[in-house]
């Protein structure tokens, strides 16, 4: 791989990053939002104590997926390969040709 080529995959992971921050950022203050509103109609309609009336916490659960997510997809497209990448490879191929080595042939 060319310089151009490396350089030019790592502005694309920097972008994916920032792309994650960012949605990291806005999931964060959207929650906080979402949890105050779900608390005053709580309080207001006297229901607070109640597990059922917490509806913020499907927002929560479901937002926090797609976050984990976007990060994974994110984690994975590094530049190095993510966790799957060449030098994952190269480490079970020395592996597995080591341990042909040891085993006595059959």
């Amino acid at each position: 791989m060319s310089d151009d080529q490396r350089r030019e995959h790592a502005r694309e992971y920097v972008r994916q990053l920032r792309a994650f921050y960012i949605h990291a950022t806005v999931f964060a203050g959207s929650m906080v939002v979402i949890i105050v509103v779900n608390l005053a109609v709580n309080l207001a309609a006297g229901i607070a104590g109640e597990w059922w009336a917490w509806w913020s916490m499907w927002a929560l659960l479901g937002w926090g997926i797609g976050l984990a997510i976007h990060g994974l997809v994110v984690r994975m497209s590094r530049p190095d390969g993510g966790v799957f990448g060449p030098r994952w490879e190269e480490e079970q191929v020395s592996r597995i040709l080591s341990s042909e080595e040891t085993d006595p042939p059959q």
